[in-house]
């Protein structure tokens, strides 16, 4: 296959989630892969735990060079002339040009996924599926068959 033809496969990330209660509230906890499908497993332990499944794409070099270059400052520093850059930024920017797909819901209804949904998401779950994004962009020795 060439790598300039076709569009490549989508990344299938799952975040294993629940709510809980608290004597200060409901509180949402995200669980480790390893230790939700031990839960899974368990049909009376299972009970409460969601998967948000989501779907990303890996961006071109075009693609990534402009989400770099929007996360430098415009101004360069007085100092060293360098212009700073905004991991913040980049790391907003990625997520919300690579995450394009979701199984999330509202009242029954599909959630597209926009930034603005992006944005109203707490920001626990957004940093855990960047994090495993960012895990799934690295392969072991295992997986390149070595």
């Amino acid at each position: 296959m060439s790598l300039l033809l076709g569009t490549p496969e989508l990344i299938e990330i799952k975040m294993y989630y629940k709510h809980v209660d608290t004597k200060h509230g409901k509180h949402l906890v995200i669980l480790e892969d390893s230790k939700a499908l031990e839960l899974l497993s368990d049909e009376e332990k299972a009970k409460g735990i969601d998967v948000l499944d989501t779907k990303w794409r890996v961006l071109t070099w075009k693609e990534q060079n402009d989400v770099n270059q929007a996360a430098h400052s415009s101004a360069p520093d007085p100092i060293t002339g360098e212009r700073a850059f905004d991991y913040i930024k980049y790391r907003d920017s990625i997520i919300k040009n690579c995450l394009k797909a979701w199984n999330i819901t509202n009242e029954g209804r599909d959630v597209p996924v926009t930034p603005g949904a992006i944005d109203s998401l707490p920001s626990p779950v957004v940093l855990d599926l960047f994090e495993k994004f960012n895990k799934c962009l690295d392969f072991s020795e295992d997986e390149l068959g070595k």
